[in-house]
C-alpha cells in the first residue's frame, strides 16, 4: 500500500495481508526515494514477509495444540511408519474438525467421554473408519498423558463400534482357486506370493531381488520402520512364484534390457502401490462374493507354514504376530481339518468293515 504523507514526502507500507498487520514501511522525500529505500530494504523485507506468513503454532491450551505437538514429537507421530502417517493424518484432521477448539482442562469433565461416544456413534455407517478415527484419538491423549500434557484420557477403553475379529480369518484354498482364475497374471503373481509368505502389503510390494536368497526372503520390515529383520523361507508355490519371476528377469537381462529392482511388478515392468494390489484382489473378492480381505491371506501362509511343520513359534517370529493368534489359526483351520479327515476315515473303514 503507497500514501501521500504531509509536505510532499511519500510512503509504501507493507502488510501481511489485505488489511492485516503492518510488517514494515518505507519513506522518502518523495516516491522515487521511498520505493529506492524499498529496494535497497528487498532481502530484509522478503525475510521479514516470510516469517510473518508462516503458520503460527496454536494454542498449547486446547486439543489442536495437542495435535500440532503430537505431529513434531519423536516418539508420538514421528515413530509411526511413513505408510501409517498417511491415514493418520487423515484422522487427525477429523479429530481436529470436531475437538481441535477444546480446551484442555474441558479433558476432564465427565460430559466429554459422553461427546466423545456420541462422536463415534455419529458416524456408525462407515463403522471401520469411525473406529479408525477413534483408535487415533485414544493413542494422541495416551500420549499426551503420559508426556504429562494431561492428566485425563477420556477416550481410554470406549469400545469401537465393529465388533468382528479377523483374527482367525483366511482366504480359503478354494476361495483363492476362484480369485486367482479372474484376476490378472501379474496380480494373480502377487497375491500368490502373498498367500505363501504371510508378508505385509507394504513389505511385499516393496521386497527387491537383493532381499531374495536361495530359500528364503530377509529384510528389514517397513512397519518397524527397518528396525526389525524378518527371513521368510521360500517353498511351495511361493518357489514357484519366485522362480517365475526370476525366469522373466534373466529373460530381460538376456535381451540387453534393464530389469525392475523390485520383485513384484506390475504388466508395464513398474513396481506395484500397495493400494493397487488391494484393489486387484478385492475386486474380484466383490465379484464373486468372496468376504474376504488381502490381509486374510496371511493367515493362508500361517496354514501352510503350520502345515509344513513350522511350530508356533517359528510362525509367529515369520509373520510379526502373537502366538496366541496363531495357535488361533491352527485350531480353527488345520487342526480342526485334521480331525474331521480322521473322522471321515474311521467311518469309511467302518463301512468296509461292516
Amino acid at each position: 500500500m503507497t500514501k501521500r504523507l504531509a509536505k510532499g514526502r511519500f510512503a509504501i507500507y507493507w502488510y501481511v495481508t489485505r488489511g492485516g498487520p503492518l510488517i514494515t514501511k518505507f519513506e522518502g522525500e518523495n516516491r522515487g526515494a521511498a520505493l529506492k529505500a524499498e529496494a535497497e530494504k528487498a532481502g530484509e523485507l522478503a525475510a521479514l514477509y516470510a516469517e510473518a506468513r508462516k503458520p503460527k503454532p496454536p494454542s498449547g491450551q486446547t486439543l489442536r495444540g495437542l495435535i500440532y505437538k503430537y505431529k513434531i514429537a519423536a516418539d508420538g507421530f514421528g515413530r509411526l511408519a511413513e505408510s501409517t502417517k498417511k491415514h493418520w493424518r487423515r484422522s487427525l484432521d477429523v479429530i481436529d474438525g470436531e475437538f481441535g477448539d477444546l480446551p484442555i482442562k474441558l479433558l476432564e469433565a465427565k460430559s466429554i467421554r459422553v461427546d466423545i461416544v456420541e462422536w463415534r456413534n455419529r458416524r456408525k455407517n462407515t463403522p471401520r473408519q469411525a473406529d479408525y478415527d477413534l483408535t487415533v484419538l485414544q493413542r494422541l491423549l495416551s500420549w499426551a498423558k503420559k508426556t504429562g500434557l494431561i492428566e485425563v484420557n477420556p477416550a481410554e477403553g470406549i469400545d469401537h463400534i465393529h465388533r468382528s475379529n479377523r483374527a482367525d480369518q483366511i482366504v480359503e484354498s478354494h476361495e483363492l482357486d476362484a480369485i486367482l482364475a479372474t484376476t490378472t497374471p501379474r496380480a494373480a503373481l502377487a497375491i500368490r506370493l502373498a498367500a505363501a509368505t504371510g508378508l505385509r502389503r507394504e513389505d511385499l510390494v516393496n521386497m527387491k531381488w537383493e532381499h531374495v536368497k536361495d530359500s528364503y526372503i530377509t529384510f528389514p520390515t517397513g512397519k518397524s520402520r527397518g528396525r526389525k529383520v524378518v527371513t521368510v523361507p521360500i517353498y511351495g508355490d511361493g518357489r514357484a512364484v519366485i522362480d517365475t519371476l526370476k525366469a522373466e528377469r534373466e529373460a530381460l537381462i538376456k535381451a540387453g534390457k534393464v530389469p525392475s529392482a523390485y520383485v513384484l511388478t506390475t504388466e508395464l515392468g513398474k513396481p506395484w502401490r500397495p493400494d493397487s494390489v488391494t484393489q486387484a484382489f478385492v475386486r474380484e473378492a466383490k465379484k464373486l462374493k468372496i468376504a474376504k480381505r488381502l490381509n486374510d491371506l496371511r493367515g493362508t501362509a500361517i496354514t501352510r507354514f503350520v502345515i509344513a511343520g513350522l511350530t508356533d513359534e517359528q510362525v509367529a517370529d515369520i509373520v510379526g504376530w502373537e502366538l496366541n493368534r496363531v495357535r488361533n489359526i491352527r485350531k480353527h483351520y488345520v487342526d480342526a481339518n485334521k480331525i474331521a479327515l480322521g473322522i471321515i476315515t474311521k467311518l469309511e473303514n467302518a463301512e468296509r468293515t461292516g
